[in-house]
C-alpha cells in the first residue's frame, strides 16, 4: 500500500469516528503547521462580504462559549474506546442540532461506528487542539470555527494496524471547519467539514 492509499485509509477511519462532510478526498502530503498568531485575535466579526468589522479577544464571553463547545466535542470524538463507544456516541450527538443528529442517525452512523471500534478493538486519545481564524456574522448567532485536532491510537487489533499502515502512539492531525448556531441559549454544531488526516513525516538519517 503506498502513502496515498495509507492516508486515504486513515481518513476513512476518522470520518467514521466523527460524523462530518469532507471537502476533499485528496490527502495532504505535508503536515499543516499552525501559524503564529501572537499579538492578534483569531476571532472576527465579519460583514456580508466577509470583511472584518470587529475582532474579539480570546476571553470574550461569546468566544468562550463557542470554544467550550468545540473543545468538549473534540474531547469526545477524539478520545474513544471500544469498551465504551456507545455512550461516547450519545455524548457526541448531544453537541449537534436536531437536523445534523437526525442526518447521522439516518445514515446508521451510531451502529457503523460501534462496529468499527468493537471489531478492531480501537481506542484513541486526544492530544491537542489548535485554533485558526474563526468568524461570526454581524448578529453573532452563528459561528464558523477553524481548528486542528491531534489524536493518537492507543489500542487496535494488529491486523487493523497493518492493513491501514497505522501506528500506535503516533500523532495524527486533522484540520476541521466547525459550523455552530446558538439555539435556545446553547451553542450547537450544525455541520463539520474535515480535511484528510496527516501524520508527521519520519526523519531520514542525515536529515533534520
Amino acid at each position: 500500500m503506498n502513502r496515498r492509499t495509507a492516508l486515504l485509509a486513515v481518513t476513512a477511519v476518522i470520518l467514521a469516528a466523527a460524523g462530518c462532510e469532507s471537502p476533499s478526498d485528496k490527502p495532504s502530503s505535508t503536515r499543516p503547521t499552525a501559524p503564529d498568531h501572537s499579538g492578534q485575535s483569531l476571532w472576527h466579526v465579519i460583514d456580508e462580504d466577509g470583511r472584518t468589522i470587529e475582532q474579539l479577544p480570546d476571553d470574550d464571553p461569546l468566544v468562550t462559549l463557542v470554544r467550550k463547545t468545540v473543545v468538549l466535542h473534540s474531547g469526545v470524538v477524539d478520545t474513544r474506546d471500544h469498551k465504551s463507544v456507545a455512550p461516547s456516541i450519545d455524548d457526541e450527538l448531544s453537541f449537534y442540532n436536531k437536523d445534523f443528529a437526525a442526518t447521522l442517525r439516518s445514515q446508521q452512523y451510531p451502529g457503523k461506528l460501534t462496529a468499527l471500534f468493537t471489531r478492531n478493538k480501537l481506542a484513541t486519545r486526544q492530544k491537542s487542539v489548535a485554533w485558526y481564524r474563526s468568524t461570526f456574522p454581524r448578529d453573532r448567532k452563528n459561528a464558523k470555527v477553524e481548528m486542528e485536532a491531534t489524536f493518537e491510537f492507543t489500542a487496535a487489533a494488529p491486523d487493523y494496524l497493518k492493513k491501514n499502515k497505522l501506528e500506535l502512539h503516533t500523532p495524527y492531525t486533522q484540520r476541521r471547519s466547525v459550523s455552530l448556531a446558538e439555539i435556545d441559549g446553547r451553542w450547537l454544531i450544525t455541520r463539520i467539514e474535515k480535511n484528510p488526516l496527516t501524520r508527521p513525516a519520519k526523519t531520514l538519517p542525515g536529515t533534520r
